[in-house]
């Protein structure tokens, strides 16, 4: 599964078909510039900033997906982000999140768990891959 860069003209109305259940939206400027997506399963995006610091927020997956298609459409959005900002030079990327298993899957690739409450996990972009 390869992502692709997201276009908010091609893709915004998947994310906002995704986001439906949870009865959110979000309008397209509102996201960043840089994101990705796995047309039909998943998309997630890089919060650049102006420091070496970036953040991967924004990860959804389409509903109905099998968990094994779930989990790899996520893991290859994760990995699209984090090479992108390495690419970029940032060399810390953070994240956040309530649940335990966007946890897990960070962990996998590399995160380290920082403080409780919400989880937020960082990665270290001059580290190489785990």
């Amino acid at each position: 599964m390869k992502p692709i860069p997201f276009d908010p003209k091609l893709h915004h109305g998947l994310l906002e078909l995704w986001r439906k259940p949870w009865d959110e939206t979000m309008t397209p400027d509102a996201l960043p510039q840089t994101g990705f997506v796995v047309p039909d399963k998943a998309a997630g995006f890089l919060y650049r900033t102006d420091s070496s610091v970036a953040l991967i927020e924004g990860i959804i997956a389409a509903p109905g997906l099998t968990k094994e298609d779930r989990n790899e459409a996520v893991n290859a959005i994760v990995a699209a982000i984090r090479d992108e900002a390495r690419r970029l030079g940032f060399k810390l990327l953070l994240g956040y999140s309530q649940l335990d298993a966007i946890m897990e899957r960070a962990k996998r690739f590399g995160f380290i768990h920082v403080g409780p409450g919400f989880h937020m996990v960082a990665l270290d972009l001059t580290k190489p891959d785990p």
